[in-house]
């Protein structure tokens, strides 16, 4: 699943559809039909709104998952390009992935969903009104892949919808952690689930991405199962949760979403992203 780098600037695939559960034999059969079996580093694929674009983030063999276990869980439609997801953090902001919604002039043209595990029943709908991009964020490197979002309408008071708490120290490698969304289940077929999907993952070292990829974003966090466990198109910008708290936010996957190298999330923890959620969210 790795791909030959053939300039120095990296692939990056922004699809705003954040978590997918997809099949790792479809993904392998894609991967080998394209050619994409190689031996050198590969280019990640982000994973933003714009469906068109090659950019990725879903989660691969996953399981079903019960919104009261991930209250704060919320899913974003983008501007009718795609959907992304993102993290409640006060009951009056959440936090996402840079690379979902820089591109958005008008907070407007966002929809939030909360409070339901489904994608087409039940659940509140929120309305941003302010959009707050990481002031270092570069969107051909992911570094600094971090925004928060102001809403209009609280969150407090509605069921199966609550702020989680913040990883405010290094995850250790080996812990098992979880990612939750909505994005992909079926690479090939780009086919997504009615119901949210989640799976574990484990935090890797650093230089695991290091040796896999031809670029690693700074203030990241890595993780892997591998056995066709991964992230994919339409998780981008969801939580990846450590020991109860949010420790990173959905951003990169290996090419064609195999599980077979790391995926990397936001670090919540790196005092660059810390400083600006404190600045921008109170906490």
């Amino acid at each position: 699943m790795k791909v030959v780098a053939i300039c120095a600037v990296l692939l990056v695939e922004l699809l705003l559809h954040g978590s997918v559960l997809a099949n790792s034999s479809a993904e392998a059969e894609s991967n080998t039909d394209n050619g994409n079996e190689q031996s050198s580093p590969s280019v990640w694929e982000s994973v933003d709104t714009n469906t068109n674009s090659s950019h990725s983030g879903r989660i691969i063999n996953g399981k079903q998952g019960n919104i009261a276990t991930f209250p704060y869980i919320v899913r974003m439609r983008v501007k009718n390009e795609g959907y992304c997801g993102a993290t409640i953090i006060t009951y009056w902001h959440v936090f996402t992935a840079a690379h979902c919604v820089y591109h958005i002039e008008d907070p407007a043209t966002i929809t939030m969903y909360g409070g339901s595990a489904s994608q087409t029943s039940g659940g509140v709908v929120f309305f941003p009104s302010k959009i707050v991009i990481h002031p270092q964020y570069n969107s051909s490197t992911l570094d600094y892949d971090a925004a928060i979002i102001r809403v209009n309408n609280t969150f407090q008071g509605y069921k199966n919808i609550a702020p989680i708490a913040l990883q405010v120290s290094d995850v250790p490698v080996k812990t098992k952690c979880y990612v939750i969304g909505w994005g992909w289940t079926q690479y090939a077929t780009k086919a997504t689930p009615d119901i949210m999907q989640y799976a574990m993952l484990q935090v890797v070292p650093v230089k695991k991405c290091a040796s896999a990829y031809i670029y690693v974003p700074k203030d990241f966090i890595c993780a892997f199962q591998g056995n066709g466990v991964d992230i994919c198109h339409g998780d981008s910008g969801g939580p990846l949760v450590c020991e109860g708290k949010l420790a990173g936010a959905t951003s990169f996957v290996g090419p064609g979403c195999q599980g077979q190298i790391p995926s990397g999330f936001t670090k919540i923890s790196a005092p660059s992203i810390r400083q600006f959620i404190r600045k921008h969210a109170g906490i």
